[in-house]
């Protein structure tokens, strides 16, 4: 039992592992929807050469699929301490597919605001997976 002025620590450990944990934790959520939709989508350089071999349901289940599994997996190795982490990570990329989103309605590219809504799809989902596992570790 500690005392109330104890100090007790997010996730255990010495600080240079419990930061060396958030930083995985960060870089395999932060990877996880840019080699999904790498490998989904045949980008060949500009927004006008998106396309999608597989179609599209099978790249935005498959970029939804690993941005949870690296949540998930970020925050089981992270635990609390990766909390902050995850949720920044993701949110950029909220902001990033929201902003993908608009220029491809903007432009009138339909692939372009397709990929927008499925990485947004993906950032919510790692969100709603990987959140609540990092708060409860």
């Amino acid at each position: 039992m500690t005392g109330m002025g104890s100090r007790t620590r997010a996730a255990g450990g010495s600080g240079a592992v419990v930061a060396a944990r958030v930083t995985v934790a960060a870089l395999l959520v932060l990877a996880a929807p840019a080699v999904a939709f790498l490998l989904t989508t045949g980008i060949a350089g500009s927004g006008t050469s998106i396309r999608f071999p597989a179609g599209y349901a099978v790249m935005v289940t498959v970029t939804v699929l690993v941005t949870v599994a690296a949540s998930a997996l970020g925050a089981r190795i992270a635990g609390r301490a990766g909390f902050a982490a995850i949720r920044f990570v993701l949110a950029w990329w909220a902001v990033i597919s929201f902003a993908v989103t608009v220029a491809g309605v903007s432009l009138g590219r339909v692939h372009l605001m397709q990929l927008g809504i499925a990485i947004l799809a993906a950032a919510l989902a790692g969100i709603a997976a990987g959140l609540p596992l990092a708060a409860r570790r």
